[in-house]
């Protein structure tokens, strides 16, 4: 379900300006992106011979869809640098390659990825204005990631949803769909991988939920991917949309830890517009606990950071004025809000391989330390051992890059004389051959 009012239509938004193309004019920069190489069965049009294309992936997630380029309008798109005119560029990439290069042509690709969004253009800031206003004033957060990281059609994703129990290394039969026994469970480690990769893995720690835990409210300690601001925490009052419907956040409590967090309220929202770490719990948790179990249940969708303002100076978050305070508060939240809570930890671990910047290439041999690596630093976690943690982090100086570390934390500090152990359920390494580099993950309880 798609709330209309959630942006702007792409035939509202700005469009580029219809220039007379300023030849003195620089050419905007080209933005972050993620770019991937391609091999193409048959070429562009499937009727010739295979052809390799570089697709541009939006890294802030701002951009609608991915841009396929040529290996050399990748090349050319390179010398976008914001500085040099159209002319400057053409002149340029003839030094460097060689090969004449039409300046109408740098003008006709700096019109195409104008308009896809990926150059730091006027025409961008506007666009972005335009769908941060839209988004702001709506009340509920579409889905972003439906169709694409799992089903869009209801009865296709609780099919897929329930399948993911009995999937090789899964956790077995779906537990009966009736209360749980009982309320022993206060958190849990979970993934954030596409849904369609680590399927067993979510099984675990649901099924966990499932039998231990009567909660009818849910932290959700995501990851802000996407952040266009500096913050610790990132605290939304949307309700959340999925394919089922509305799940509904705790706006009050949720403004309040709002305000706590100490960021402009426009920049909190606009970290979830796109992030996935917590639409892929709402979307589980909507299938299993009310489609299934008849549970409702409200959410406090929370957005975690970077830790590596606090990598790079040596000094745990824990200890930070604004990470205590915000903690500080949402314990005190719930303990007084008498209601039945749970903290989700939406997380992944390292992220090894050149896709994430290491100029090693990954395969199952290199895989092996990672594992132990991995293995090591979940062993502080299942200690409740917090400090441990985040020098296990800091000895490595996060070289594995694991996203986890933020949530975590909070997580484990709230639970500070609550939480009894922790119990690694499931641990799993998502190998990408193409990029020669790998995602871990893992589920775990804590009681």
């Amino acid at each position: 379900m798609h709330d209309p009012d959630a942006e702007e239509t792409p035939d509202t938004l700005p469009q580029p300006p219809d220039e007379a193309d300023a030849s003195s004019a620089p050419v905007p920069a080209l933005r972050s992106v993620q770019a991937e190489p391609v091999q193409v069965k048959g070429g562009a049009t499937g009727g010739g011979e295979d052809e390799m294309v570089v697709v541009l992936q939006d890294s802030e997630h701002l951009a609608p869809q991915p841009a396929v380029l040529s290996p050399a309008a990748y090349a050319l798109v390179q010398l976008f640098d914001g500085r040099r005119n159209a002319a400057e560029i053409a002149e340029l990439f003839e030094q460097m390659y060689g090969q004449e290069v039409p300046v109408e042509q740098v003008h006709a690709l700096k019109r195409e990825l104008d308009q896809a969004l990926f150059l730091n253009s006027p025409h961008f800031e506007k666009t972005i204005k335009a769908q941060l206003v839209g988004y702001l004033k709506a009340k509920v957060r579409p889905e972003a990631h439906a169709g694409q990281a799992y089903p869009e059609e209801p009865a296709e994703l609780r099919k897929t949803v329930e399948g993911f129990f009995t999937l090789p290394g899964g956790p077995g039969a779906l537990p009966p769909a009736q209360p749980a026994a009982a309320h022993s469970l206060r958190a849990l480690m979970l993934p954030h991988i596409d849904l369609r990769v680590g399927g067993a893995a979510y099984a675990h720690g649901y099924k966990e939920l499932l039998e231990k835990s009567q909660a009818d409210l849910f932290v959700v300690l995501g990851v802000a991917h996407q952040a266009l601001a500096e913050g610790t925490f990132y605290v939304s009052r949307k309700h959340f949309c999925t394919p089922f419907g509305e799940v509904k956040t705790e706006r009050g409590l949720a403004g309040r830890l709002q305000k706590k967090a100490g960021l402009e309220e426009a920049m909190a929202e606009f970290a979830h517009k796109s992030e996935h770490s917590i639409e892929f719990q709402t979307t589980l948790l909507q299938t299993l606990l009310h489609e299934r179990a008849g549970r409702d249940f409200e959410i406090v969708p929370i957005l975690c950071g970077s830790a590596e303002p606090f990598v790079e100076a040596e000094k745990n978050p824990c200890g930070d004025d604004r990470f205590k305070r915000f903690v500080e508060t949402l314990g005190e939240e719930l303990a007084h809000c008498k209601r039945r809570w749970c903290v989700i930890a939406s997380v992944d671990l390292s992220h090894v391989g050149p896709k994430f910047g290491h100029s090693t290439s990954m395969d199952e041999k290199l895989l092996k330390p990672v594992a132990r690596a991995d293995r090591r630093m979940l062993g502080f976690l299942e200690r409740l051992d917090a400090s441990g943690f985040f020098q296990e982090i800091l000895r490595t100086q996060n070289s594995r890059n694991v996203d986890a570390v933020m949530a975590m934390l909070a997580l484990l500090t709230l639970g500070e004389g609550q939480l009894k152990q922790g119990k690694l359920l499931h641990y799993a390494q998502n190998f990408e051959a193409a990029t020669k580099s790998a995602v871990t993950y893992a589920s775990m309880s804590f009681e």
